[in-house]
């Protein structure tokens, strides 16, 4: 069973899914919406994130039923950024402010990711999603002038770019090389997140979304959710959570705090939990609360 840390709390990297973990829609789910094909598509995602089915299976499927245009996939990148889940934004903002660096790693469509990593303020180059080939010569593709800053909007899918992110093991290589050398955190909700778990040093299941019980029931720690406040007291050390003081973070390293606290953060091993809480206890405003830890 994974240990969180070795000799000491804190982490260099935090990697991210994105769909149903840093927004609390699905990308391909909201294309389907888009297209009026809710049904099919929304079943295919469920038994793929379920581990029920290999996801290579469904990816190139799904794509060819909905033929997703460049402007469609625009569309995508503003639904996620209005469905940021609670806390996601000061999360990730925190724990740069802290030093870590932020990575999305992800098998939604890359143009959506993007947008949602520049909102933010993640670098495009520490954004791994599926690319696309998209057929040029639909619309009125010969006025350039038009389409020079945007694109053509009436592009048109074709293919994906051969990439392990549409394989029901691709987060593990994807990852496995970002974490290599490094003390990294992986967050996700899925079933495609949890192989991961391997080569990160702490997987952190997030049921906030969608709670899926596999992964409820084999991730180090999870949580329940709604946000992702949490987040901040399981990847920072004390060193690291001062430099949040008097910031504008500093109350949601606090309400993550006490979510651990109150067992909304659900941890394999109590020692786990315990070595979180006595890293952090300096935070504490409320002797009540240093009370119930010290019973706990």
């Amino acid at each position: 069973m994974a240990v969180i840390l070795g000799r000491h709390l804190g982490f260099q990297r935090v990697i991210f899914d994105c769909d149903s973990t840093l927004v609390s829609v699905e990308g391909i789910d909201e294309l389907a919406r888009l297209k009026g094909l809710c049904d099919p598509i929304g079943e295919l995602t469920r038994q793929a994130m379920n581990g029920e089915i290999p996801l290579e299976k469904v990816y190139a499927e799904r794509l060819s039923l909905l033929q997703p245009t460049r402007a469609e996939l625009v569309k995508i990148g503003r639904i996620y950024r209005r469905s940021l889940v609670p806390q996601a934004a000061e999360v990730v903002s925190a724990l740069q402010m802290a030093g870590l660096e932020v990575f999305i790693v992800s098998g939604g469509l890359r143009t959506a990711v993007l947008d949602l990593a520049a909102c933010l303020k993640v670098p495009a180059s520490n954004v791994h999603a599926v690319s696309m080939e998209m057929d040029q010569l639909q619309g009125e593709w010969w006025d350039y002038l038009r389409y020079r800053y945007s694109g053509n909007p009436e592009e048109r899918y074709l293919a994906f770019a051969p990439t392990p992110l549409t394989e029901s093991d691709g987060k593990l290589a994807v990852v496995k090389v970002l974490s290599s050398g490094k003390r990294a955190m992986m967050v996700g909700d899925g079933s495609t997140d949890l192989a991961t778990r391997s080569v990160v040093r702490l997987f952190v299941g997030f049921g906030g979304v969608e709670r899926r019980e596999s992964v409820a029931e084999e991730s180090t720690v999870f949580i329940e959710g709604p946000g992702l406040a949490a987040i901040l007291p399981l990847a920072l050390s004390r060193r690291g959570a001062e430099k949040l003081r008097g910031s504008c973070y500093e109350m949601v390293y606090r309400s993550g705090y006490e979510a651990i606290v109150d067992n909304t953060v659900q941890f394999k091993r109590a020692v786990d939990r315990e070595r979180v809480l006595r890293e952090h206890k300096n935070w504490l405003i409320d002797d009540n609360l240093l009370k119930i830890l010290i019973e706990d």
